[in-house]
């Protein structure tokens, strides 16, 4: 069973909800919008080309564009074995919360 660190869960729940294929820029501010977090781009890159090697995420050159000169933008998808290694991360969370109390209700706050 895959387990994701947190890095790799946040990039490729972005990715999915991203409907699959999306480039880095869009990748980094759905990261922001869901996260509140602000994700440089060299950690997404280093992050998706680990996924690429674990094989949970895909890349492809899109279509070359003015706006870039000319160059191509690189997409990127989440595959089916992403989608489990995500599917599996998420069942690991539930198992670890199940039945744990409200932490604030058990632990009240020391006063300072």
């Amino acid at each position: 069973m895959s387990v994701l660190t947190l890095n790799e869960e946040i990039i490729l729940i972005a990715l999915f909800r991203l409907g699959g294929s999306a480039h880095g820029v869009a990748i980094r501010d759905k990261i922001a919008e869901l996260s509140g977090k602000e994700i440089v781009y060299g950690t997404i890159y280093n992050s998706l080309e680990y996924l690429i090697r674990k094989g949970f995420v895909r890349s492809a050159k899109g279509d070359p564009t003015p706006e870039r000169g000319g160059k191509r933008k690189t997409i990127y998808s989440i595959t089916s074995d992403g989608k489990s290694a995500l599917m599996n991360t998420r069942s690991l969370h539930e198992r670890l919360w199940k039945g744990m109390p409200d932490l604030m209700m058990d632990h009240p706050r020391k006063s300072e």
